[in-house]
């Protein structure tokens, strides 16, 4: 299995609760920059899974848009701000028929997660906003996964 970890892009800093921060211009053109570089390197995730936070769930549906895949985006609780790597196990264990899924969540559990995939420290991992990593991984189980790339939107 392939998965993609999006973490969302650059949001606003006010908004009367933290779940409702949308994304900021300058986010929603992140969004959109990693949206064109999956079309032009081909990843077409077999589905789109997002935090319900307004700031992720923009993320994933801009780049949706992008790859002309609107209709696979789906908002998964587990992914919700806070998530710990054995919640993400435990949801996407529905997915696991899945060639590969793209997630938009948040800091720190993509780190988290991402560590756990690998077998690694979560201090070696650090996502920033609109930071697309892939790890390639046998199963869906801890310390199994292969980094095969880690991209900040900049570079896109």
């Amino acid at each position: 299995m392939y998965i993609y970890l999006l973490r969302h892009a650059e949001a606003e800093t006010d908004a009367p609760r933290n779940e409702l921060r949308a994304l900021t211009n300058k986010g929603r053109n992140q969004a959109q920059k990693v949206g064109r570089f999956c079309l032009e390197h081909r990843i077409a995730p077999d589905v789109i899974l997002t935090s319900p936070l307004v700031r992720a769930e923009e993320t994933a549906r801009i780049v949706a848009e992008k790859l002309d895949l609107a209709d696979l985006v789906c908002v998964e609780s587990f992914l919700r701000k806070g998530m710990a790597p054995a919640a993400a196990f435990s949801g996407l264990r529905k997915y696991r028929d899945k060639v590969s899924v793209l997630l938009v969540g948040h800091e720190p559990d993509f780190s988290s997660l991402a560590s756990e995939l690998v077998g690694t420290s979560s201090h070696s991992i650090h996502m920033r906003k609109a930071m697309l990593l892939k790890v390639q991984t046998p199963k869906l189980e801890p310390r199994t996964g292969v980094i095969e790339f880690l991209l900040p939107v900049k570079f896109l």
